[in-house]
Formats: C-alpha cells, structure tokens, sequence
C-alpha cells in the first residue's frame, strides 16, 4: 500500500522493536537513512537495531556511533534505500517477504512492503527520513543529522548532480545546524583516497574505450585487473568508481562494467540530460534513476559489449 509522510510517522509512533534494513553493499544514502532512522526512534525510547548484508565501508563506520547497540526480537521490519526486495542481499531470504514499511526514492523499483513511502523526485531517501522527523517532531542531534547528511551529499555527489533541488539545499542546511563536522565528513566521502586506489583509477582510465563519435565511454573491472591490485587497494576501493567515465568532456553515456563472477557483469551507467539511465537499464532487467542505474548481464565480455552499444547508440539517436 502506497502511504505518504504523514502516515508513515504515525506507523514509526505507534509501533516498537525495529529492524532497520539498507540494501547490499551499503552506500551513503542506505546507511544515513538507517543509522538516521535507528537514532531518531532509539531517542524516542523505542528499541531499533539496524542491519546489512555487507561490510560498511571504512570510510562510513562513523555512522555507526549514532546508535546504542540492542539486542530484542524484532517486530516491526523498515526497509530503506532499497527499490527491490533481492538487493538485500543474503538477508532477503529471512526478511524480504516480512517488510512492514519501505521507505525509498527510486524511480524504478518493486513493490515488497505492506506499507510504501516513495518520492522519486526526492535527491535522496535521506529527504524523507528528515520529512518524517519533522512530522513525528523528533529530537535530532549532530550525530543523526550527520547520518542524514551523508545520504543527501552521497546520492547528489555533493550536491553537484542534477538530482539537486532548493529542497535538497534546505533541508542540508537544516541539518548543518546541528554543528557537525560537515568538512570532515566531505573529505572522508570525496576526497580521501588511498594510493592504491588513484593508481587504480590511472588503470581503469588508461583502458577506458570511446563509441559513438566519444559520447559513450566504457570502462572495464575485469577479474584480472582487480587481482593485479589484490593487496593494494581495499576492498572498498573496488566501488565508487562509476562516475569515471562520465567525468570526461562530452560524454553523454558513461557505463562501468564490473565482472562478478566468470560470465556475469554488473553495469552501472550514468547519464547526461536528456539519456534516462534508468530506462536503459531496464532494458535488462535493472533500474534505477534518470542519471544513474545499473543491471546485470550475463555472458562474456565480447556477448556484454555486443547487448550494450546498441542500446547506447539507440537511446542518443532518439535524443538527437
């Protein structure tokens, strides 16, 4: 059932014993919805826990310490950031099917819940954790408004994709009130990196490959190269690569095609006005957003490229 802000508080007021989940490999959006999330209902003198079914980047454990950790049988199940129940990961099979309530911001996404909260026109889905606090009248601090900020800057790359509204803008400053380390926690989200991580990337640009008069761009994570940098960079390294190729001058189209397995190829595309990346993706079975989504194909290298371009090539001459 589809809800809006105003009942979603009043399903968060008049239920207890939470369990908070984010999708797999947890970004900044996920996990500031649900250490948020968990740090607002915990001060309302509610029990609520939060899970993954993956590490949390180094970068992202100070999170972590908005919540007191609970131990108590849970009874009311939120999902958060997560626009179909199988990108929970290994915990689908125990919780997919016993969602309460969903809270999310994708365009394209699933239905699982028994209740939904979506805005699709919302930057991040840490906008609407913040409408439901300000619904519920919920006592925020630094550290709750340093979990909701992560999201918002996450999902807009600091505030830099066209994703952004004045909306965004206000309600960051809202949080930035509540005098947290915002320089700090933008250098740990943008700026730090690892020397093994810009070698890395030297890497990947150096074989990145241009289609379609240079309006598309492809770069490869293929298994060999991530095993030459095996014990050089973090595992951590290995993501957030996805915005490279759309960083080059006059690239409409840019995709990052990370191998999972022998035959099987996860590709995340991001897009400049007017290619809807989510459309594409759903081409193959993905989704996601205007500007940014993903899908998963199976095959060889040679079988991904030959499903991809096509697309690419197709989808810039409906926009021409």
């Amino acid at each position: 059932m589809i809800t809006d802000v105003k009942k979603a508080a009043e399903l968060l007021k008049s239920n207890d014993d939470f369990l908070i989940l984010s999708h797999a490999n947890p970004d900044g959006d996920t996990l500031g919805c649900a250490y948020g999330l968990c740090g607002m209902l915990q001060k309302m003198g509610k029990r609520a826990k939060v899970m993954c079914a993956d590490e949390i980047a180094p970068r992202m454990e100070f999170l972590r310490d908005t919540v007191i950790q609970q131990n108590f049988e849970e009874k009311t199940i939120v999902s958060v950031d997560v626009a179909d129940r199988k990108l929970l990961g290994d915990l689908d099979a125990v919780y997919g099917g016993r969602i309460f309530l969903a809270i999310d911001h994708h365009e394209s996404r699933q239905e699982f819940a028994k209740y939904t909260l979506v805005d699709s026109e919302a930057a991040a889905a840490c906008e609407l954790i913040f409408q439901i606090a300000e619904e519920m009248n919920a006592q925020l601090d630094g550290e709750i408004a340093s979990c909701l900020y992560t999201g918002l800057a996450t999902d807009t790359g600091c505030f830099k994709y066209s994703n952004t509204t004045s909306r965004t803008h206000i309600i960051a400053a809202k949080l930035m009130a509540y005098e947290f380390d915002v320089s700090g926690i933008n250098y740990k989200l943008f700026d730090m990196k690892s020397k093994g991580r810009l070698e890395l990337e030297q890497a990947i640009m150096q074989g990145m490959e241009f289609f379609c008069d240079d309006r598309v761009a492809v770069v490869w994570l293929t298994t060999e190269l991530m095993e030459r940098f095996n014990g050089r960079v973090d595992s951590e390294d290995f993501n957030g690569l996805a915005s490279l190729p759309r960083q080059v001058e006059g690239v409409i189209i840019g995709a990052t095609v990370k191998q999972k397995g022998p035959a099987t190829f996860k590709i995340s595309v991001r897009t400049a006005e007017p290619i809807n990346a989510g459309s594409v993706c759903a081409l193959f079975g993905g989704g996601g957003h205007a500007r940014a989504a993903g899908c998963t194909i199976e095959g060889s290298i040679e079988f991904v490229k030959a499903k991809l371009l096509p697309v690419f090539e197709k989808a810039l001459k409906a926009n021409e």
